[in-house]
């Protein structure tokens, strides 16, 4: 059974973007009701997946526009005025997908920008993560507005006259005058940006999480759970290779359009679910919290570092770990110890990623206060 690729990209989304829904739909839950609140990070992360199934819909109609026409009847002019209105339905279909492709990349990428700002203690960390922000919304928003007016008269980039006059080996003196740019170039370039940036925010907390005071293990099983950021990278490759075909030529463009969507479906959607897992793990830990205090370990209540006498956020439940009795004489190196560190027990990693400071070595909380 023949299959159209335009079918196939709308089944792929609606599977993906379905599983994308139940993600931030945990997501909510394990925020509000698990952790006590619900941030900017999270609304931004909801606004990225309303615009993917808006992406979907513009598929959807992409693939019942172009069910109507052949990519071989471009280069006969009597098949021309048969699929002329389907033809103009696809490019406007496309015109939208370029503004709502680039604007949901850049609400997944802000969120997750947003809570990397929420546990940033250190300053050259909130730096770069400002830095960051403002890089990727301006791209962004440059892009759109590249986007709506590739032409100078926006209609233009619909008109079906200009488009069909591509495929003809001997030029048109009929064909209308247009002031358009190559959308090509465009793609190339929101593709390259696209690229850098996943690559940058998947690079911000990897030396931060590498020094926290936590033992090795739970540091590598941080990085391993930010990593799953690289699932967008790996899509954003691949689309930028399936990208550099379908910009060779516009014959290419109308063979290889299904695939740059696909590809887009994969990489908006990766990055949503990878962005996502994180928060999830207090799903799987509300059990091993039970089991912890059944065991004889504590809950305590840290504050997080204040800045000009007032905390930055509310205070969180972390695990702590009873210790062995130690000698007399090692007592006395532990108070130093604390007294330097600020900590009192050893902390673990926090039950919830939402809301916790890095670099904990550089700031002072207050003292814990036990609650069991």
């Amino acid at each position: 059974m023949y299959l159209r690729p335009g079918f196939i990209v709308v089944i792929v989304g609606c599977v993906l973007t379905g599983l994308s829904s139940v993600v931030v739909a945990c997501r909510y839950y394990c925020r509000y009701y698990l952790v006590g609140t619900v941030t900017a990070t999270d609304h931004l992360m909801l606004t990225a997946l309303v615009l993917t199934w808006g992406n979907l819909v513009v598929n959807y109609y992409m693939d019942e526009t172009s069910s109507h026409t052949r990519p071989s009847y471009y280069r006969i002019p009597e098949k021309r005025p048969l699929m002329k209105e389907h033809v103009k339905g696809i490019m406007i279909t496309w015109w939208v997908y370029r503004m709502s492709y680039v604007a949901a990349l850049c609400f997944v990428k802000l969120s997750i920008l947003y809570f990397f700002k929420s546990i940033a203690s250190h300053r050259t960390l909130r730096h770069v993560v400002n830095g960051t922000i403002v890089f990727v919304g301006v791209y962004s928003l440059g892009a759109i507005i590249a986007a709506a007016f590739q032409c100078r008269k926006p209609s233009d980039a619909w008109n079906t006259d200009v488009y069909f006059a591509q495929f003809d080996t001997t030029p048109n003196p009929d064909t209308p005058k247009t002031q358009c740019y190559d959308p090509t170039i465009y793609f190339m370039f929101t593709a390259a940006l696209n690229l850098f940036s996943d690559v940058v925010i998947l690079l911000i907390p990897i030396p931060t999480l590498l020094s926290l005071s936590v033992p090795l293990r739970q540091r590598l099983a941080l990085v391993a759970i930010f990593s799953v950021g690289m699932l967008a990278i790996v899509a954003s490759s691949v689309r930028m290779r399936v990208m550099t075909l379908w910009a060779a030529s516009p014959w290419n463009s109308a063979i290889y359009g299904s695939d740059l969507l696909l590809w887009g479906q994969v990489e908006t959607n990766s990055g949503i679910i990878s962005a996502s897992v994180p928060f999830l793990r207090l799903l799987f830990k509300r059990k091993e919290r039970v089991e912890r205090l059944a065991s004889g370990r504590k809950v305590a209540e840290i504050c997080s570092p204040r800045v000009g006498g007032k905390p930055q956020l509310e205070p969180l439940e972390m695990d702590t770990v009873v210790l062995c009795p130690k000698a007399a004489h090692e007592l006395g190196d532990e108070k130093d110890e604390e007294a330097q560190t600020g900590w009192r027990p050893f902390i673990t990693v926090p039950a919830s990623l939402g809301e916790r400071s890095w670099d904990s070595t550089r700031a002072a909380p207050t003292s814990p206060k036990t609650l069991a």
